[in-house]
């Protein structure tokens, strides 16, 4: 017994190796730990003194360097693009700083891209740390209020390594970017904050149908926590057709961004909406009440539903329609049905009517028969014979 139990558990072992052999080349491969990591030396002029980021008083005119250290625990030299980028506020609520021409504002006088300049591309060495320049040449003319943006630190060689991953059949991501902020102010009273309402438009989110509130930032400050309830309705109808409730937007200065409003997956129909948006800074109480008209073309809807996934179809038009065939058919059958029946009373009515005609002619004619064979066998007839 003893001997069948150890002869058993061998033989686990066997098919347990046996299997780990044969998963191996099919196992995952995973990226190496991201070596890279940046740091902001802080310059005296910082208003934030713990920050991790520039939160920097500067004045008119002035030129300034800053450093910026970057440090490589990779065995291998690395090479890194840096470039300097404006501040957005995504969609999604968060600070962005990615140069994106789409989300300019025209309120924005001073991107941080027209005030900071670095070297595009840095080489870090292996197990080292390299120090860089950011000169802020700071415009002549006062500004009000905050300028905000990030030194955004890429890889340099992602392209040519995600091409050759490709070729070889899988992917190993060593990609990595840092952003660190750079905020600048030239004094400590800052514009009281506001909120103005663009446009309201159909679009699409990942290939959904979404309504877009694009709201404005026209204030050279930064909205924090930020609670928005918006709903869209049928012009001349107040229910709402769609809604959506959200919360903890930071909203970066001088930026448009969009508040969407999921279709819940239902296809657009052309007509004329309003949009009904408030909006709430729980730090600092502000709040703001939009109302606005848009128009969805048929032309816009249908090439939005054309392009919409997992789109749940409208059946009701063609319930309607089909319920509307079903009943034309049901009225036209009937007419036929009382067409058909009269022609069959009438039909039966003219055998009716024909039956009874040759009825009375063959009565008639049986009369006249009869009266033919009286006179023939009647007296008088028979003496007038045998005279």
């Amino acid at each position: 017994m003893t001997l069948l139990k150890q002869s058993m558990s061998w033989s686990r072992r066997v098919f347990l190796c046996l299997a780990l052999l044969i998963l191996i080349p099919f196992s995952p491969a995973y990226g190496e730990e991201i070596p890279i990591s940046v740091k902001a030396i802080l310059p005296d002029n910082q208003v934030t003194k713990d920050a991790g980021y520039y939160d920097l008083k500067v004045n008119p005119g002035e030129k300034q360097e800053l450093s910026f250290q970057l440090y490589n625990q990779g065995d291998k030299d690395a090479t890194v693009n840096i470039n300097i980028n404006p501040a957005y506020t995504g969609d999604g609520g968060s600070f962005v700083y990615t140069e994106d021409e789409t989300n300019k504002d025209s309120s924005l006088k001073y991107p941080l891209s027209s005030i900071a300049t670095s070297e595009q591309t840095v080489s870090i060495p292996a197990k080292g740390t390299t120090v860089t320049k950011v000169t802020l040449d700071i415009p002549s003319e006062p500004f009000e209020g905050l300028i905000l943006g990030a030194i955004r630190v890429t890889s340099a060689d992602a392209g040519e390594k995600k091409t050759e991953e490709t070729k070889k059949g899988f992917n190993i991501s060593n990609n990595f970017a840092y952003s660190v902020a750079i905020q600048l102010r030239e004094s400590d009273d800052l514009p009281k904050s506001d909120l103005a309402l663009k446009k309201v438009f159909a679009s699409q989110v990942a290939g959904r149908n979404t309504v877009k509130v694009n709201l404005q930032n026209p204030t050279a400050t930064i909205i924090d926590n930020v609670s928005y309830d918006a709903a869209v309705s049928k012009k001349g109808d107040n229910a709402p057709l769609h809604e959506t409730k959200v919360k903890g937007y930071r909203v970066a200065p001088n930026t448009n961004y969009n508040v969407p409003i999921n279709w819940e997956n239902q296809p657009f129909s052309a007509g004329t909406y309003v949009a009904k948006v408030k909006a709430k800074s729980e730090d600092t109480g502000q709040e703001w009440q939009f109302d606005q008209e848009f128009v969805i073309s048929a032309k816009e809807a249908n090439e939005l539903n054309e392009q919409a996934v997992d789109l749940e179809k409208d059946y009701l038009l063609y319930i309607l329609i089909g319920g509307g065939i079903f009943i034309l058919l049901v009225i036209v059958l009937i007419i036929l049905l009382v067409i058909l029946s009269k022609k069959k009373k009438k039909r039966k009515e003219q055998a009716r009517r024909a039956r009874q005609k040759k009825q009375k002619k063959g009565k008639e004619h049986d009369k006249r028969k009869q009266r033919t064979t009286d006179k023939r066998s009647s007296p008088s007839s028979g003496n007038h014979k045998r005279r």
